[in-house]
């Protein structure tokens, strides 16, 4: 598990029912350290609301989770197997971008090696002598850039260094989980509950308009049909996620696929990729507007 040294964004990004403000500059005013984070704030977090609400979580290209190599010549011998996660571009949990510029790489059998057997357990399938891994991601604070400063902390004026600049980062991480039962309701949004199938009580009127379109129009009909039940979406938690405090991290991470090693005992896993499958169309994808018209051409 992380260190979470990025959390006070997590929780503020996770604060998607907290309205806004932005500093209201002024001739003479004084400003200082807290204007400036708000003024960053402001920018970055109406940036993420829009991607949240408007576009939802989940893959936009790239970010393919392979392994090298891909074939053995038999199953019973331990190699050296990497996991590979490609370059790609995606929109996390909580709406923020996730940007992977070069290629990652992961030991497996290193990484396995640093589990404990408590953690392994909570993804194997004994029935199916299966261990299951969930690979996601998430956007991560990174500081960089110590620069001296004035000591303002006990203690602090021998070494009074802080970051001067926070990169847009990313955490990938591997995440012993047996896959959960399919759920096939429409959840456009990572950090709340999917939309209920049953379409809400409607008013006379609106039953009309919706039965006037399903002869005439079955697209406009079933579009509209899936807009009622929108309009009910967030009655039971309102605008707040359903991530509770020590869930922010969670709620952040993004699916890219999932992972299954053929082994009867945790305490003795063989990697080899002919033992090892991985599925990357487990993950959610975004649709873009080019990817619609293409679709649609005629």
């Amino acid at each position: 598990m992380s260190n979470l040294d990025d959390l006070p964004t997590l929780e503020q990004d996770d604060q998607l029912a907290e309205p806004l403000r932005r500093v209201a500059y002024e001739a003479g005013m004084m400003l200082g350290l807290s204007a400036t984070r708000d003024e960053q704030a402001y920018h970055r977090r109406r940036l993420t609301r829009h991607q949240y609400w408007l576009h939802g979580y989940g893959t936009l290209a790239g970010l393919r989770v392979s392994m090298d190599p891909d074939s053995h010549d038999n199953d019973v011998d331990d190699i050296l197997v990497r996991l590979h996660v490609s370059p790609g571009i995606a929109i996390d949990g909580l709406g923020r971008e996730v940007l992977v510029h070069e290629t990652y790489c992961i030991n497996l059998r290193q990484w396995l090696d640093a589990q404990s057997e408590a953690s392994l357990l909570e993804g194997f399938d004994g029935s199916n002598d299966l261990l299951w891994l969930r690979v996601c991601i998430r956007q991560k604070d990174c500081a960089l850039a110590q620069q001296p400063v004035l000591a303002r902390k006990l203690n602090l004026s021998t070494d009074a260094v802080q970051p001067s600049r926070t990169a847009d980062g990313v955490q990938l991480e591997l995440i012993p989980e047996l896959p959960p039962p399919a759920d096939e309701r429409f959840a456009p949004w990572a950090s709340h509950t999917p939309v209920a199938d049953a379409v809400p009580a409607l008013s006379a009127a609106e039953q009309q308009t919706l039965d006037d379109l399903e002869l005439s129009n079955p697209a406009a009909h079933a579009q509209l049909s899936l807009q009622a039940r929108l309009l009910n979406a967030l009655d039971s938690s309102g605008l707040a996620t359903t991530n509770l405090a020590d869930e922010l991290e969670q709620g952040a991470r993004l699916l890219l696929a999932r992972i299954s090693i053929s082994s009867s005992d945790v305490n003795n896993i063989v990697v080899n990729p002919e033992r090892i499958s991985i599925n990357n169309l487990v993950r959610p994808f975004l649709t873009t507007a080019s990817q619609l018209a293409w679709l649609n051409r005629q």
